[in-house]
Formats: C-alpha cells, structure tokens, sequence
C-alpha cells in the first residue's frame, strides 16, 4: 500500500484527507491536516472509525503520546505498516480536563499507551477498561508532562535551587 492509496482510503471511508510529507523531515509519510492548522482535529468517533479502518489494513498502532500547547492538549496518535514501510500520523486537539475515546477495544496496545498519556498529562479516555496510575502513585494529584506543572518536595524529587549567587 503506497502514501496515495491510504489518502484515497482515509478520503472515501472517513472525509479526510492527510497530506504526504518528507519522512526524513517529520518522521511520516502521511499527516492528517485542515486549511491553517498544523493537524486536524478528528472528531472522537472518528478516531476510533480510523483507527479500525487502520487494523483492516494491516497498520499497528505504534504510539499515543500528546502535547501540551498551553491553550490545549493535543493526543498523537501513529499508525505503523510494515509490509510497505508507511507511517500515518493523526492528531486530536483535546480540551484540558477533556476526554478522548479509547482505542484498547481496537488495539491492545493501546492499553498501556493511554494509562500513560493519562499519567503524565491527565487526558481521560473514555471506555478504557482499567484507566488507572501506570507511573505515579494512584494517589498523585499532579501531571508531571503538563508545562504547568512544578515538581514539590512531595512529588518525591530533590529540590534544588538554581539560583546563581
């Protein structure tokens, strides 16, 4: 399956149509996009629409990870095939505080992906079977990836002090 032929798929099964790109550049050949925006934000149904078209087609689900955008978050999401090396990246903006829905029912992997995305910048996924701490202690009110976030004395770390003087 080539770059062209996932585009012509992803446009007839879910009207959206991700552009190629310089793998060497950005690490995909396929990058879902709107007009003015870096990434499109799919709609939680079709996340998981695509993701199950994906598994149809031979891709696994490489990795979920996010980005905090001070404004948003933003779930990443790359679809991997290795018949024909071909990655696809797609991107969700989520709300802080908002949810996104779970792939594990699609990908197994996906398990263990969210519970870390949700560790670390506290996006919940609706439908996961056991969204539970994977990292931190279950009592942990902080998400350390979140530019917010700084570290305390009872989030275990050494406090140091940088200031120069």
């Amino acid at each position: 399956m080539r770059p062209g032929q996932v585009k012509e798929l992803l446009a007839s099964a879910l009207g959206v149509e991700p552009r190629e790109t310089d793998y060497a550049a950005c690490g995909c050949h396929l990058r879902l996009e709107l007009a003015g925006a870096q990434v499109v934000d799919l709609a939680g149904a079709q996340v998981v629409d695509l993701a199950r078209l994906m598994k149809v087609e031979g891709f696994f689900l490489e990795f979920i990870t996010a980005v905090d955008f001070d404004t948003h978050l933003e779930l990443v999401y790359s679809f991997t095939r290795h018949q024909e090396p071909l990655r696809l990246q797609a991107a969700v903006q989520v709300e802080r505080g908002g949810f996104a829905p779970s792939l594990a029912g699609v990908f197994a992997a996906a398990d263990w992906q969210e519970r870390e995305v949700y560790d670390m910048f506290g996006i919940v996924f609706a439908g996961h079977p056991n969204l539970k701490r994977l990292l931190l202690p279950e009592d942990a009110d902080f998400h350390p990836l979140l530019r917010d976030f700084t570290p305390r004395p009872e989030h275990g770390g050494d406090v140091v002090n940088l200031e120069m003087g």
